[in-house]
C-alpha cells in the first residue's frame, strides 16, 4: 500500500508537469528565453510525443518486469526531469528535461492499474482506481490556479525545484520500501509482438475511432495544456490569475464529466456512440462560436464558459474504451487501448507545435516584455481546429457500437 501511494503521488506529479507547462507560465518563459510561441509551445509538444510513443510499449514492461519496477525506472527518470528543468536556461536542455519528464511520467499509470488490481479485489478495485485517478486529476488542476497564486510568493522555478525534491525525497522511501517488499517474479514470456497492433489497425472501425479521439481530445487539451490561458489573456483581457483558474476549472470538469458521461451513457442502454457523434457536434458548434466572436473582436468571459464545454466534451474514456472492448476480440483489447492513448498525447502534440508557428504568423505587440498575440492569429488558430471538427464529425458518422 506504501508503494502504491507513492507511486500515486508521482502520477500526481507527472499530471502536474503536463499540464503546467507551458500553459501556466507561457509569458514568463517567452520573457525569460526571449524566444517566441513556436519555441514556447515545444515544451509542451516535446513532452507529448515521449508521452505518446511509450504508451505502446509501456503494457510489454509492467507486464514483464511488474508495476512497482516500472514506476522506480519511471520516478528516476522523472525525478532528473523535474530537477533539471527549473536549473537551466539553457534551451536544448529544457527541451531533454521535458522529454524526460515525458517519458518518466508515462509509466505510472498502467503500473498503477495492474498493482491495484493484485492488491484489492474486484468489489474495491473500481473505488481503489477512482481514487487513483482523482488524484492524477488534481495534478492537472494545481497546474494552473494553485501554480499560478503561488507564484506571488515564490518563483516558478523555486517552486518547481521544491516539486523535484519531493520527487527525490519520495524515491529514496520508495527504494527503502521495496528493499523490504517480495516483488513479483519477472514474467520472461512477455514480448513486444506487432501482430496486435496489426490487427487492431487493419479494422477501419478502429481506425475511425482513434481518428475521432484524435480530433476531440486533441483540441481541448492543447487548449488546457499550452494556449488555452494565453489566450484568455490576449484576447479576453483576463489576468494570470483569473485565467488560471478558468484553466483548473476545466481540469476539474474533466475529472468529473467521464463519469457523469458514464453514468447518462448507462441511463440510455449504453447506446455509446451516439454519445460520441453528440460529442462531435458540440466540438464544432463550440469553436464556431468562439470563432465568431474572434472575428467581430467580442472579448467575453462567455469563452471561459465554452473552454470548459470542450473539457466537458473530451472527457470520453468510459466510453471509448468499452467501445474498443466490444468491437475487438479480447486478445487484442489491450493494445487497442494503448493505441488509443498513444492516439491522445499524439494529436495534443502534434497541434501543440502547430499552434506555435500559427500565432507567429501574424506579428505579436511587445507591450513591455510580454508579447501579445492578435485577433488574426487566434482567429486562424481556432479556425484549423474548427476545420477538424469538421473532419471529427465525419469519422464520428463512421462509428458503431457493434462491428
Amino acid at each position: 500500500m506504501a508503494l502504491i501511494i507513492l507511486g500515486t503521488l508521482f502520477y500526481f506529479v507527472a499530471n502536474f508537469q503536463r499540464i503546467a507547462i507551458p500553459g501556466a507560465i507561457f509569458d514568463l518563459l517567452e520573457q525569460e528565453l526571449h524566444v517566441g510561441a513556436p519555441e514556447i509551445t515545444a515544451f509542451g509538444a516535446i513532452y507529448m510525443y515521449v508521452y505518446a510513443f511509450t504508451q505502446l510499449i509501456n503494457g510489454i514492461f509492467v507486464d514483464r518486469f511488474g508495476g512497482y519496477r516500472v514506476m522506480l525506472v519511471g520516478a528516476i527518470i522523472m525525478g532528473i526531469g523535474c530537477l533539471t528543468f527549473p536549473l537551466t536556461a539553457n534551451l536544448p536542455l529544457m527541451y531533454f528535461s521535458r522529454a524526460l519528464l515525458g517519458l518518466g511520467g508515462s509509466m505510472f499509470y498502467l503500473s498503477l492499474i495492474k498493482e491495484l488490481g493484485y492488491l484489492f479485489d474486484e468489489k474495491d478495485f473500481g473505488i481503489a482506481l477512482s481514487v487513483m485517478l482523482f488524484v492524477g486529476y488534481a495534478g492537472g488542476i494545481v497546474a494552473n490556479a494553485p501554480f499560478v497564486l503561488a507564484m506571488r510568493m515564490l518563483t516558478w522555478r523555486e517552486i518547481l525545484l521544491i516539486i523535484a525534491g519531493i520527487v527525490l525525497v519520495s524515491i529514496i522511501a520508495y527504494v527503502l520500501i521495496m528493499l523490504k517488499t517480495n516483488s513479483h517474479d519477472i514474467n520472461k514470456h512477455a514480448q513486444l509482438k506487432l501482430l496486435p497492433f496489426r490487427l487492431v489497425l487493419h479494422k477501419s472501425h478502429n481506425r475511425s475511432l482513434f481518428t475521432f479521439a484524435c480530433c476531440n481530445f486533441g483540441i481541448s487539451y492543447v487548449i488546457q495544456t499550452v494556449i488555452g490561458k494565453k489566450f484568455l489573456e490576449d484576447f479576453c483581457l483576463m489576468t494570470s490569475a483569473k485565467a488560471a483558474v478558468v484553466l483548473s476549472i476545466m481540469a476539474i470538469v474533466a475529472a468529473v464529466s467521464n463519469l457523469v458521461n458514464a453514468s447518462v451513457c448507462k441511463l440510455f442502454h449504453n447506446q455509446r456512440v451516439i454519445f460520441l457523434k453528440g460529442a462531435s457536434l458540440i466540438t464544432f458548434l463550440s469553436l464556431l462560436i468562439i470563432c465568431i466572436l474572434i472575428w467581430l473582436d467580442i472579448k467575453t468571459i462567455f469563452i471561459a464558459y465554452i473552454f470548459c464545454v470542450l473539457a466537458a466534451n473530451s472527457s470520453l474514456s468510459s466510453l471509448l474504451v468499452p467501445v474498443l472492448y466490444a468491437t475487438n476480440r479480447k486478445m487484442v483489447s489491450g493494445t487497442a487501448v494503448s493505441i488509443l492513448n498513444f492516439s491522445y498525447f499524439m494529436a495534443v502534440g502534434l497541434l501543440g507545435t502547430i499552434t506555435g508557428f500559427v500565432l507567429n504568423i501574424f506579428e505579436p505587440t511587445r507591450i513591455g516584455n510580454t508579447l501579445i498575440y492578435n485577433n488574426n492569429s487566434y482567429l486562424l488558430l481556432f479556425s484549423l481546429f474548427l476545420i477538424l471538427s469538421i473532419y471529427e464529425i465525419y469519422r464520428a458518422l463512421n462509428l458503431s457500437d457493434r462491428y
